[in-house]
């Protein structure tokens, strides 16, 4: 399996490796994440329903800028 879209929205998934060989797997337009450890896959966040629903639909984020 090759997670490389997020299954949410469709965005580009980012990674991130951490100690002991995991590495962490997530979406930059939902915040959904994921541990990957070997043959191992697990979702350890679930994605921010109206992120994933903007993200999908092209429109931009609610959240004011700062």
């Amino acid at each position: 399996m090759e997670l490389t879209q997020c299954p949410y929205d469709h965005a580009a998934i980012e990674a991130e490796a951490w100690s002991g060989g995991s590495i962490v797997l997530y979406c930059p337009a939902c915040d959904a994440a994921w541990e990957w450890h070997g043959a191992w896959l697990r979702r350890i966040r679930e994605p921010d329903r109206e992120k994933a629903r903007a993200a999908r639909l092209g429109e931009k984020s609610a959240e004011p800028a700062g």
